[in-house]
């Protein structure tokens, strides 16, 4: 009878001990009763989900950074296809091959150069082939006996053909047309000058647009390393504050938690504007969008004072904007000189060859040639073409004032870029030496904060200031280079 009570005592003890144990497979733990405590298990991982109803502010950012879900994978990227490495002179050959106000200019100055060609044309004869059948009524008066005669005073038979080569043109004794072609060239030379403007500011823009690409690059990898040791240092935090020496209550771990947060964010701020600078080159260089692009490094290409030897004002005077304005002014003299000349004689010529006969049968006898030269003597226009004289000269006089305002601003474009690339060479300097310090000061802060000498403000203020001073090299850089390619008459040549 005892054995049978002892026995059935420890089957009820282990059953009520199994209750009152959570099961294995279930992920939140039963909640506490009032006025008992409920001690968490240290090998069991909190659920994200589980809402605790009471606990510290340091276990609440812990659950609320564990429900903090990032975005799905993919979204918000660029799609995943080939990768393409670029440099800067592929860039460029990629943009000239796009479509693009540069080649609208490369089509105004195929168009020009066909208004060339007829102009040259107009010095030489044309060729035509007139051949004419003129039929006629037979005439109602005619005497007994008389064969059958044309009706028209002006035919020569009742069935009169025509087959002539006929050479006409003029002969420019007024030198209309040697305005004419005169004013061409011009408009042509202008086209060109126009092209190389258009040229030049593509180049500019793919040159802006790659350099925009290479910083946004090293922004992402500057972001990418800063996080790093920013998670690096709530290791550590973590790591004083397990073993009992953190003095500042958990404020620091707190801090450096924050920090972590705040460069995440900058991460994908500077990942947004990597692609959104990338879309741009794609678009200046033809690259489909779902392909990545790779662009050199920024250190691979540190400017120097040499590079500034060869840039003087005299440079400007070789600008195209310079050149198109001077050729739009030439072509406008040239109509001047044309509109003159249509108050001067001009002569023209006919040479015809071949047969007008009145029978198709008898071709030797009605066949010849002849020649027509005339001389017009104009008398007078009511003052046109003088107007037109006039309205070309004043032109000529506009493009002259508008080349001397041109002169202006591009001396202040080049003066301009010449001390931004000035002041970024001095940057650059500067900066490098910034970055050193910076990254000595950041490893003596953090050695300090190791042995209690540093607090951790002074941590991430030397953390920012070692990302600023990397950023604001590569920013030197970059300035260089887009204000020297300004500095350059025909940039990517």
């Amino acid at each position: 009878m005892t054995t049978s009570l002892t026995l059935l005592f420890c089957l009820l003890f282990a059953q009520f001990v199994r209750a009152q144990q959570p099961a294995a497979t279930t992920p939140q733990q039963p909640a506490a009763r009032p006025g008992q405590t409920q001690q968490p298990q240290a090998p069991q991982r909190p659920n994200p989900r589980a809402t605790p109803e009471a606990s510290p502010q340091e276990e609440n950012l812990q659950q609320e950074n564990r429900r903090v879900e990032g975005p799905p994978r993919g979204f918000g990227e660029q799609p995943q296809g080939p990768v393409q490495a670029m440099t800067l002179q592929e860039a460029l050959q990629l943009a000239l091959k796009q479509t693009s106000a540069f080649q609208q200019a490369q089509f105004d100055e195929r168009i020009v150069r066909e208004d060339v060609r007829q102009a040259r044309a107009a010095f030489l004869p044309k060729l035509t082939v007139p051949l004419t059948y003129f039929g006629t009524t037979p005439s109602r008066v005619r005497e007994p006996g008389e064969p059958p005669t044309f009706s028209y005073a002006s035919s020569v038979a009742i069935n009169e053909t025509v087959a002539l080569l006929n050479a006409g043109g003029e002969i420019d004794l007024s030198g209309r047309l040697r305005a004419a072609l005169r004013r061409s060239n011009e408009l042509l030379a202008a086209a060109r000058a126009g092209t190389l403007v258009a040229r030049r500011a593509l180049v500019i823009n793919t040159v802006d647009a790659y350099y925009g690409m290479v910083l946004a690059r090293q922004k992402r990898r500057l972001a990418e390393e800063t996080l790093s040791l920013a998670e690096g240092f709530v290791k550590v935090a973590e790591g004083i504050a397990v073993r009992g020496e953190d003095e500042s209550g958990g404020a620091d771990v707190l801090r450096a938690r924050a920090q972590v947060v705040q460069r995440r964010d900058e991460l994908q701020q500077a990942r947004a504007g990597e692609s959104a600078a990338m879309d741009i080159l794609r678009v200046l260089t033809g690259v489909e969008f779902n392909t990545q692009i790779n662009v050199t490094s920024i250190n691979e290409n540190i400017p120097t004072v040499s590079d500034f030897e060869s840039y003087t004002e005299e440079q400007i005077r070789t600008r195209p904007e310079l050149q198109q304005i001077e050729a739009q002014r030439r072509a406008a003299l040239a109509d001047a000189r044309a509109a003159r000349a249509d108050r001067l004689p001009q002569m023209t010529y006919n040479v015809n060859g071949g047969f007008d006969a009145g029978d198709i049968h008898q071709l030797n006898r009605f066949s010849g040639g002849s020649a027509i030269v005339t001389l017009t003597v104009p008398v007078f226009d009511f003052g046109t073409s003088r107007s037109r004289e006039t309205q070309a000269r004043l032109r000529a006089e506009q493009l002259d004032s508008q080349r001397e305002l041109a002169m202006r601003q591009l001396r202040q474009e080049f003066y301009t870029a010449r001390a931004a690339a000035l002041a970024a060479l001095a940057r650059v300097r500067d900066a490098q030496s910034g970055v050193t310090a910076a990254q000595q000061n950041l490893t003596l802060i953090f050695a300090r904060y190791r042995v209690k000498k540093a607090s951790i403000t002074d941590v991430v203020d030397a953390q920012a200031a070692y990302a600023e001073a990397r950023m604001a090299y590569a920013q030197a850089i970059v300035d260089y280079h887009t204000a020297r390619v300004r500095l350059e008459a025909n940039p990517g040549q």
